[in-house]
């Protein structure tokens, strides 16, 4: 029996990574001193106590293997007030320096920048409106819409697949919106608050359509603290509140693992607003609280992946199947949707002796992984995959 594994290399749990508000901006607190860190939304690329600087140095370099995918404001971010301000605010494409530093990122195999609207929203007097519940009409709605992906395609000579609404909120027009500007995939809920119903049994962080886009959930708050690493802040006792509740950090993870669901970590690019507000959750405040979140992801069985990677890999698991015959087997698209050529999935072989299969002239050789062979394979429609024994 062969089949399609749920994820790449036959992993329990993708891990997505995902940081908001990359944004060509910063936010001094003192204008005329050095950048400080958590100052730095993006503007200053890779200087030093840069947000850039500040994951390399307190995350990366500890955990090399995480991808990161990172959602783009692309053009003058809105403040969260109107009688606020940052210290900078630009277009993407305004600065050699931002351009740069967001091609230095694109290029990143471990990185991906993903579509997080053009302000932001529009700036009232006490709030900031979220750009979603802006568009006066789906048509309103497109047109921003295309004009942003232009900025980016401008900036990094590609669209965005995938992307996330501002603030969670969709608006009357949102996912009309995204289905009809060619989105793979998006972030279309804080799906934790699902933690909070009544009805257990209704929970559900599986990849879905919604039309033809892949919603990906989110839902593990970076700031979402382990009880057993006690911090005297209003965020722990939050956290000690939801131990009561029966929920920690430790109990949602192995949830998600055990269920072998996505675990996708929000984040913001910064802690500081124009409104003088903390935003939580935020890299600088919560760093030591992801060091112990990945040194936990560590010991698991997981797929480090970015937003697009998962959503690909998802689109051959639920499109594709696999008819086998004498030679070998062939891939069959069963489905209307047009599958992405090559992309590698993970084939799962019932056996334990090792095999190689040969397509369009190159070999791939099985593995071994809990008792059975895994094969990582390009996918071909209605092309004959041989299988051998691999003696």
């Amino acid at each position: 029996m062969i089949e399609i594994s749920k994820w790449k290399f036959n992993s329990n749990s993708p891990v997505m990574f995902m940081i908001d508000d990359i944004a060509n901006v910063s936010i001094k607190n003192k204008i005329n001193t050095d950048l400080q860190i958590g100052e730095d939304w993006g503007q200053y690329g890779t200087d030093e106590n840069s947000m850039w600087d500040f994951l390399n140095k307190n995350l990366y370099i500890l955990y090399p293997h995480i991808k990161t995918t990172f959602f783009l404001v692309t053009d003058k971010r809105s403040p969260q007030t109107s009688t606020t301000k940052y210290s900078y605010s630009e277009a993407i494409d305004k600065d050699e320096k931002f351009i740069n530093f967001l091609n230095l990122l694109h290029n990143n195999k471990n990185i991906e920048l993903a579509y997080h609207g053009t302000t932001h929203g529009i700036a009232e007097l006490t709030n900031l409106k979220q750009e979603w519940n802006t568009y006066k009409s789906l048509d309103h709605a497109i047109e921003t819409i295309e004009y942003g992906k232009e900025l980016y395609k401008k900036v990094l000579g590609k669209y965005p697949l995938g992307g996330k609404y501002c603030g969670y909120e969709k608006g009357n027009y949102g996912d009309s919106s995204i289905n009809k500007t060619n989105f793979l995939w998006w972030c279309r809920d804080w799906d934790a608050e699902l933690e909070s119903n009544k009805n257990k049994n209704d929970l559900s962080y599986e990849l879905e359509y919604f039309n033809n886009t892949i919603d990906i959930p989110s839902n593990v708050d970076g700031s979402f603290l382990s009880i057993y690493k006690p911090q005297f802040s209003k965020k722990y006792l939050r956290t000690v509140y939801k131990y009561f509740k029966k929920n920690t950090l430790e109990k949602q993870i192995d949830a998600l693992y055990n269920a072998k669901q996505i675990i996708s970590i929000q984040e913001h690019s910064s802690p500081y607003r124009t409104d003088g507000k903390i935003q939580y959750p935020n890299i600088v405040s919560d760093i030591k609280n992801l060091q112990y979140i990945f040194k936990l992801l560590n010991k698991l069985d997981v797929w480090y992946a970015t937003g697009t990677e998962i959503a690909e890999y998802f689109e051959i698991f639920k499109n594709i199947v696999i008819k086998e015959n004498p030679k070998g087997f062939k891939f069959l698209n069963n489905s209307e949707k047009i599958i992405k050529k090559g992309t590698i999935v993970t084939i799962i072989f019932h056996q334990t002796s090792k095999i190689k299969v040969e397509v369009e002239n190159k070999i791939y050789n099985s593995y071994e992984k809990n008792n059975i062979q895994l094969v990582n394979i390009p996918v071909y429609t209605n092309i004959l995959y041989k299988v051998f024994k691999n003696e």
